[in-house]
Order: structure tokens, then C-alpha cells, then sequence
């Protein structure tokens, strides 16, 4: 009785002891899947970098600074394309940060992107328009 007790305990521990394996394997593969996506993005800095002084002519944007630790995989909702989202700080010539918000990168492949397929932002020109005539 003792001996089949202790085997069912043993059994218990094992069995407990190798979900926290599988868990911490997991959390280390998505942790590893994560700073591949963070590396992809920054090897394609220049061309987020171009797409958002393109669409914001008028906010005479000098340096964008990138939020690595704000990156984020998610959907805008039901039935929707996977997207990373970053949020990223917008600055002037003279170092003056002009504003923020997200960048929204849809990538050819969510796990092991090899191009990013479209971007999106927010208008930060009407933002300032918006700023300039509410002073």
C-alpha cells in the first residue's frame, strides 16, 4: 500500500515536473521567435524610417526612435491579418520631439519574416495641424 502510494506520488511529481519543462521550453521559443521578428524589423529601420517621412512631409520629421520594447505581435480584430505593432517617437532637426504613435508592419510571415509586405501609420501631419490651430 505504502510502495503503490509512493509511486503515485513519484508519478505526480513527474508528470508536473514536465509541464513546467514543456511551459519554460515554450516561453524560451516564443521569447527566441520574438527577438528574430525585433532583429527583422531593425534591418528594414531605414525603409519604416523613409515610409514615415514620406507620409508626413509637412512635420519636417529629422529622427524617428523605435520602441523595441513596445513591439508587439497581434490583429485589429476578428478574422484579421497578424501584425506587429511598434510605438515610435517622432523628432525634429534640433532634437525637439515633435510627436508619437504606432507603426503597423504587415510581414510576409508572421514567425520568420523575410520582407515586410505593407505599412501603415498614424497621420502625424494632421496631428500637427491639428495641434497648431488648437494653440
Amino acid at each position: 500500500m505504502k510502495k503503490s502510494v509512493v509511486l503515485v506520488l513519484i508519478a505526480i511529481f513527474l508528470i508536473l515536473a514536465g509541464i513546467e519543462g514543456t511551459k519554460k521550453v515554450f516561453e524560451i521559443r516564443r521569447e527566441a521567435q520574438k527577438e528574430r521578428q525585433i532583429a527583422f524589423l531593425k534591418t528594414n529601420e531605414k525603409e519604416m524610417t523613409e515610409y514615415i517621412k514620406d507620409k508626413n512631409p509637412k512635420s519636417k520629421i529629422s529622427y524617428v526612435r523605435y520602441d523595441w520594447q513596445s513591439f508587439k505581435v497581434s490583429d485589429s480584430g476578428a478574422f484579421t491579418k497578424k501584425l506587429y505593432s511598434i510605438h515610435v517617437d517622432l523628432y525634429s532637426s534640433n532634437n525637439e520631439k515633435i510627436n508619437g504613435g504606432k507603426v503597423i508592419i504587415f510581414p510576409n510571415n508572421i514567425a520568420n519574416p523575410t520582407k515586410i509586405n505593407e505599412l501603415a501609420t498614424s497621420d502625424f501631419d494632421m496631428d500637427l495641424f491639428e495641434e497648431t490651430n488648437n494653440n
